[in-house]
């Protein structure tokens, strides 16, 4: 489809224009000259002829009106019969000429005029010819007359009788009638035949009378018709020369308009004449720039402004074009320059990046290769040289001891890889004797071959195995914490009747052993709890700044006792005097966990080495300490190696180990942000290190935070000797217990009571709200022990809040058996909040209690 802005179509459209405009003069022109053509032939043919005719007609009917006196006079038949010829036809002409009018209107009126006349004729023809028989039986009538008058008078009434009878007076016959009576008698024959001529003429002459009268007005009406048919045709003529000014009206209308029509259209032929000019000049002008531009950018020359044509036709597309071609051509030399740059660069990049390349040609043979793709092949760079055959380099590859394996750890066939290259992407592994792992990423070439990426794999499995085992740990982790919660609200039921046991003076002997068996049961599970959540990373640490090597020399005597009498024990340190930031006991528990495993793994023969050094974290890439601890020992395979740090997982036999030392021991290094390798081989030893980042004085944390749930209850241990003389302050006193664990609340009832103190024990939040708010005075509640978790939305720190904004005189003592960092996390606890972790003892209890007490009474 043709565009409406293209110079094909604008100048095909002027072309028509002017075409048409052409094409209407000629027209107009020829409609004219046909109009007037037109009116000139309905001049000459109708309304000239139609005057001519009218004009005509009345001539003949005038021509008519003058012979009809002439024939009305004549007495001879022959000559009335030649009138009566020459009137007819003259008659018929003019019918004739009547029917040829091209106006019905005229031709019937004058057709009618023209019959009037005729009858008026053809009335007076009759009239005369009727007069001339009357005549003819008056002459005969006459020789009747003639023997029997001879007298002078009668001679002359012979006579007058034969030239006129209709002018003999009726005296004349009356004398005639009485000159017969008085000759003849009245019987006489001869008067009987002369009496009826007379009577005959009489009457012959008032018939001939009627009739010359009855001509008289047929020859006046024939003049009236003839006048009348004069003045129609006059005005007949009238009208025509009126309908000829007419048609020369609009003759001359029709040439004036057409005259105006043709001159409008020259002048919008000039005007496309000029516009076609004007369009011709302004495209010559700008093809011109568009070429002479094209034609310096096509000798190179790009340092030029592209003129600016606002066209939408040919001309403007190509300027549009060019310009195109124009930013091609700078873009094209900004793009080489760009690309010599990054040809450079890539080039260095070729060479510089970590990972080796190398690219074959479809005869596997070596094509290009990158600095880092021989030291990755433990090749030796000068032994490489394009063309190399891939037979060649597997050949010097295979100095070094190797396995190829797939993705999915099987063992892969190296020819049928690499002849997969060649067709399809192939990845699979070199795992070198020495640890390393390499990658072979290969990807077809189209035009035949195939490129190949190295990438050393070796750390990046180190820190996926890692990631694995932390996310096991993680996940164990979970579960070993919420363990550890049910525990410490199982032992807290437990430990608490044990101690109202232990309070009762009536036990004997074999009873209070049985108590102490039990209460020391009791010990040994909640120290498997703080096991657990050292594992789980949730024990709250103590960290301080520690000099390893220093901390080290100081507990080599325990790690001496660790040892068997047939196994050395060595010290490599050489970190003096780097220091960590880490706790102390946890870090010597730790140690002191190593020191065992690998003694029990010894079986009494090798040596157990502990050194340090420096390293860097794989992780955050932060430098730190290592401290390892090897064995000679039996070692373990992958199997062993993958769960040794999961909880309770042992080797040992039943009965002789817990399997938490190892999972204790990762526990407190991720929380102490550190790392734990470990590395084993069956019959070959293990090695145990303990990478812990360098110490950097910012990480000093507040003293809520770095003292755990037992230090919190160490420290109302370390007062419980004043126990006694706080003990008046506690008598009497109301405490509302909040536990919804009815195992837990009922020791905690009974120990509470057997000190004096009234307890309002309730199962949560909102009962203990309504029970402070139905005593109407909170002097009556003396101070609330909640456990924080009660199994709602409404938790004890809710209680908390509530008690102190509208209640503020009453102090809130809380419990939980879940470490306090996950408190602070999951339920909002602050760490200046006074918490007792569960199980708690009488003495603790009671301590915390009386402070509290204590601390708002001071206050108030």
């Amino acid at each position: 489809m043709m565009k409406t802005t293209s110079i094909r179509f604008q100048l095909m459209l002027a072309l028509f224009v002017l075409l048409a405009l052409t094409t209407g003069m000629a027209a107009v022109s020829m409609s004219t000259l046909w109009k007037n053509q037109t009116i000139l032939d309905t001049v000459s043919t109708t309304t000239l002829t139609d005057t001519n005719t009218a004009l005509n007609l009345s001539e003949g009917v005038a021509q008519i009106a003058a012979i009809a006196p002439y024939a009305a006079n004549s007495v001879r038949p022959i000559l009335v019969q030649i009138e009566r010829t020459h009137l007819e036809t003259r008659i018929d002409e003019l019918k004739r000429q009547a029917l040829s009018l091209h106006q019905k209107e005229f031709s019937d009126e004058l057709l009618s005029r023209v019959s009037q006349v005729e009858t008026l004729i053809y009335q007076l023809l009759a009239n005369i010819e009727n007069e001339l028989f009357i005549r003819e039986d008056l002459l005969a009538s006459q020789f009747s007359l003639d023997p029997f008058l001879s007298s002078p008078t009668e001679l002359s009434f012979i006579e007058a009788l034969s030239q006129d009878p209709s002018s003999i007076p009726d005296g004349w016959i009356a004398f005639i009638e009485n000159a017969l009576t008085q000759t003849y008698r009245t019987d006489s024959v001869v008067l009987q035949q002369l009496l009826p001529v007379l009577s005959s003429l009489r009457r012959s002459k008032v018939q001939i009378q009627a009739l010359k009268a009855e001509n008289a007005f047929l020859l006046s009406s024939i003049r009236a018709q003839s006048d009348r048919m004069a003045a129609y045709a006059l005005n007949l003529v009238k009208t025509h020369q009126a309908d000829v000014k007419q048609q020369q009206k609009e003759s001359r209308e029709a040439i004036n308009s057409a005259s105006g029509i043709m001159l409008f259209i020259l002048v919008i032929f000039l005007g496309g004449v000029y516009y076609l000019y004007r369009f011709n000049s302004k495209m010559t002008k700008d093809l011109s720039a568009v070429t002479d531009e094209m034609l310096s950018l096509a000798m190179g020359e790009t340092n030029m402004t592209a003129a600016h044509i606002p066209r939408q036709d040919e001309i403007g597309q190509l300027a549009k074009a060019f310009r195109a071609f124009h930013r091609n051509a700078l873009d094209k030399q900004r793009v080489t320059a760009d690309l010599n740059r990054q040809n450079i660069m890539l080039e260095t990049i070729f060479n510089q990046m970590q990972d080796g390349l190398s690219a074959f040609d479809g005869n596997n043979r070596l094509l290009v290769w990158n600095q880092r793709y021989p030291i990755l092949m433990k090749l030796n760079p000068a032994l490489l040289t394009p063309g190399m055959h891939l037979d060649d380099i597997k050949a010097l590859i295979a100095d070094t001891g190797h396995e190829n394996r797939l993705p999915d750890r099987s063992v892969a066939e190296y020819d049928e890889m690499a002849a997969n290259r060649h067709i399809k992407p192939v990845v699979f592994e070199r795992h070198f004797e020495n640890g390393t792992i390499i990658e072979f990423s290969s990807r077809p070439i189209p035009s035949g071959g195939f490129v190949t990426l190295y990438r050393d794999l070796t750390e990046r499995r180190k820190i996926e195995q890692q990631l694995v085992q932390s996310q096991k740990m993680e996940t164990l982790g979970q579960l070993t914490g919420g363990i550890a919660h049910d525990f410490n609200n199982l032992l807290a039921a437990q430990k608490g009747n044990l101690e109202l046991m232990d309070m009762t003076a009536s036990l004997d002997d074999t009873n209070r052993r049985y108590l102490n068996r039990a209460l020391t049961v009791t010990e040994k599970g909640i120290q498997m709890v703080e096991r657990l959540l050292a594992f789980s990373s949730k024990q709250a640490l103590n960290p301080s700044a520690v000099v390893i090597d220093a901390l080290i020399e100081e507990i080599l005597d325990l790690l001496d006792y660790t040892v068997s009498s047939g196994e050395e024990l060595r010290v490599e340190l050489s970190t003096t005097p780097s220091e960590v930031y880490v706790d102390i006991g946890g870090l010597e528990n730790a140690l002191l966990n190593l020191a065992l495993n690998a003694n029990a793994a010894m079986d009494g023969q090798g040596t157990l080495t502990l050194s340090t050094g420096h390293c860097c974290l794989v992780a955050s890439k932060q430098m730190a300490v290592a401290i390892e601890v090897r064995d000679t020992g039996k070692g373990m395979d992958n199997d062993v190696l993958n769960r040794a740090i999961e909880p309770f997982f042992t080797t040992k036999e039943k009965g002789q180990g817990s399997g938490l030392g190892l999972s204790m021991v990762f526990g407190f290094v991720q929380q102490s942000d550190g790392e734990l390798c470990l590395s084993s081989s069956p019959e070959q030893g293990s090695s145990v290190a303990i990478l812990l980042p360098l110490h950097e004085r910012e990480h000093l944390l507040s003293h809520e935070e770095t003292h755990g749930d037992d230090e919190r209850n160490k420290a109302y241990d370390k007062d419980a000797a004043l126990l006694a003389n706080d003990q008046a302050a506690l008598i009497g006193k109301r405490v509302l217990l909040v536990e919804d664990d009815a195992d837990v609340a009922s020791p905690l009832i009974e120990i509470l009571t057997h000190y004096d103190l009234d307890v309002c024990p309730v199962r949560s939040a909102e009962e203990a709200l309504n029970v402070l708010r139905d005593t109407g005075n909170e002097n009556n509640v003396d101070l609330v022990l909640s456990d924080i978790n009660l199994g709602s939305t409404r938790t004890g720190v809710w209680l908390y809040e509530e008690v102190s904004t509208q209640y503020p005189n009453v102090p809130v003592v809380l419990m939980s058996g879940l470490p306090a960092h996950e408190l602070e996390m999951h339920y909002m606890l602050k760490p200046h909040w006074p918490l007792l972790a569960k199980p708690v003892s009488r003495q603790q209890l009671l301590r915390a209690l009386s402070m509290q007490l204590k601390k708002h009474t001071e206050s108030d």
